[in-house]
């Protein structure tokens, strides 16, 4: 057993995860993870799936493999960042976030506008506000029907009066 059966079991994971059957698909990507440790699309998966379980800590853990495995997966970059803004830890979001964001060249895609405005928030948990307030008019530059940027925009404002 090996590489092979191990992206038999991820394919059969991604599967479960596409019908929402997510702990079933955990468990099918620790199935490829046991065959294959440094198999690191199941990691990844695997932590999104955790994501969606709501167990972050656990999530997060996944996505350190595969930093470990392949530290130049931009993606993980945007899943840790996520993860450990949902954890509370703004500092660590933001910098994995500016990991992703640096490493990330489309700037005009859906990844990298909302990796942007998650940054925002977190500088704005941390009461860097004129960070924030930067990022946010950046992205509405961008896009000015960007909602989400005009709350925390408008949000930021009232707490600075």
């Amino acid at each position: 057993m090996g590489k092979k059966e191990a992206e038999v079991f991820h394919k059969q994971a991604m599967s479960f995860l596409g019908q929402g059957e997510v702990q079933r698909a955990v468990e099918f990507f620790d199935k490829a993870i046991n065959l294959d440790e440094d198999f690191f699309p199941a990691w990844n998966n695997k932590g999104i799936a955790l994501l969606e379980l709501k167990k972050y800590e656990q999530a997060l853990d996944c996505f350190e493999q595969v930093i470990r495995i392949n530290p130049l997966d931009r993606m993980v970059w945007y899943n840790k960042g996520y993860t450990l803004f949902m954890l509370k830890k703004y500092d660590e979001s933001v910098t994995a976030l500016e990991n992703f964001l640096y490493t990330y060249s489309k700037d005009d895609d859906d990844f990298y506008k909302y990796a942007s405005y998650l940054q925002a928030n977190g500088f704005y948990y941390l009461k860097k506000y004129d960070e924030a307030v930067e990022i946010l008019r950046g992205l509405l530059v961008k896009d000015e029907n960007f909602g989400e940027a005009h709350e925390l925009l408008d949000q930021i404002t009232k707490n600075q009066e």
